[in-house]
């Protein structure tokens, strides 16, 4: 027998190997993308997100206290007072103790926890409804919930709400109704 007769048995059974590798279903190439949720889910993910950072604010300002004119009021032996601008910017940790929060300090507060999901993205997005929630509640026309606003604009509105905390006739009480609001914005958006 010669060489040329023993190769092509094998050049057979290499044909076959390769026929047979070519039938058999291949394995999809890994996707290194995160899958895209659909946008409607992405907005009420977030409108979810924007609620519990408004219940979250709430809940604070009626444990720790609500106060004008600072972000935050200090204890000082049993007299409670407004903080200093430096010592506001120790306050924003959760961490520490703060004697009461406004409107805006409270939110300041959420976005500084760690410990807490609740991101400055959310606390941004609260800012939103807050500011809507107090057009409504002038008798104003107020924009759809879940609207997201430039930069700028959102300052401008944490401007509006901070001045409207610290106006003399806003109480307590008209405080945690705003936010009431808020939270019913975002829940009506959610049906929407």
């Amino acid at each position: 027998m010669t060489t040329t007769h023993r190769s092509r048995p094998a050049e057979a059974l290499r044909a076959a190997l390769s026929r047979f590798r070519a039938a058999l279903p291949v394995a999809p190439p890994p996707s290194y993308v995160e899958p895209q949720d659909d946008p409607r889910v992405a907005w009420l993910r977030r409108l979810d997100r924007v609620q519990a950072a408004l219940e979250q604010a709430r809940a604070d300002l009626v444990e720790q206290g609500w106060t004008q004119r600072a972000w935050f009021a200090v204890d000082t032996g049993g007299t409670v007072r407004p903080a200093t601008v430096a010592e506001s910017f120790d306050l924003v940790r959760p961490t520490s103790t703060v004697g009461g929060a406004c409107l805006v300090g409270a939110l300041l507060r959420r976005a500084e926890d760690p410990d807490r999901a609740t991101t400055h993205a959310d606390v941004w997005g609260a800012v939103d409804e807050l500011y809507e929630a107090l057009h409504e509640r002038m008798g104003h026309h107020a924009m759809p919930p879940g609207r997201v606003d430039t930069h700028a604009r959102r300052h401008d509105k944490l401007g509006v709400l901070t001045a409207w905390n610290d106006e003399r006739t806003t109480r307590r009480e008209d405080v945690l109704d705003l936010l009431d609001r808020a939270v019913s914005r975002t829940l009506v958006g959610a049906c929407g």
